[in-house]
């Protein structure tokens, strides 16, 4: 009588129980703004130099990686604000030379599950309003930053897969 008790216990409370609450590293993220650095002169060529990023309100820098930049995006409002700065030694001086990137777009959240929660992706306004350089509209070229192009509107993890990690959001050329 106890064994079988225990039994329909056992299967009772086995039965019972959920899968793990676990986010597991194949589920989607919200994806970060990725942006490649190439030589101006040549543009097959990446550029490894370092540079430099913050978000106008935030103290934290964020730095290249090889030729890459990864930029998160702001959830709490449709726009981010990014200063991307480099250093250039001219004789004794140092020079810090700063472009400011400004990213307006459309969050689309959508819930994924109980563990991993919410993920969001950007698509950027195709208005004429992002992104803008140094408050311009129009312009690819900057303070260091010789020439930028898009190569996609839409920031979600496509570009984000093992597959395809050289493909990047945004390329600057200097």
């Amino acid at each position: 009588m106890v064994i079988a008790s225990f039994l329909c216990f056992a299967t009772v409370a086995f039965v019972a129980c959920e899968k793990d609450d676990i986010c597991g590293k194949e589920e989607p993220t919200t994806p970060n703004y990725k942006i490649q650095f190439f030589n101006y002169e040549d543009q097959e060529v990446a550029k490894n130099g370092l540079v430099e990023a913050y978000a106008i309100g935030v103290q934290d820098t964020i730095r290249s990686m090889g030729n890459t930049l990864s930029l998160p995006l702001r959830l709490d409002q449709q726009q981010t604000d990014w200063v991307l700065q480099i250093k250039e030694t001219k004789g004794k001086e140092t020079l810090i030379i700063r472009d400011t990137l400004t990213l307006k777009y459309r969050i689309n959240t959508s819930y994924l599950n109980k563990a991993c929660g919410y993920v969001s992706t950007f698509s950027l306004l195709q208005d004429g309003s992002s992104p803008l350089l140094n408050g311009q509209a129009n312009t690819t070229k900057g303070n260091w930053i010789k020439l930028y192009t898009t190569e996609t509107n839409e920031i979600d993890n496509n570009l984000e897969s093992k597959d395809d990690e050289k493909q990047a959001h945004f390329k600057v050329y200097y």
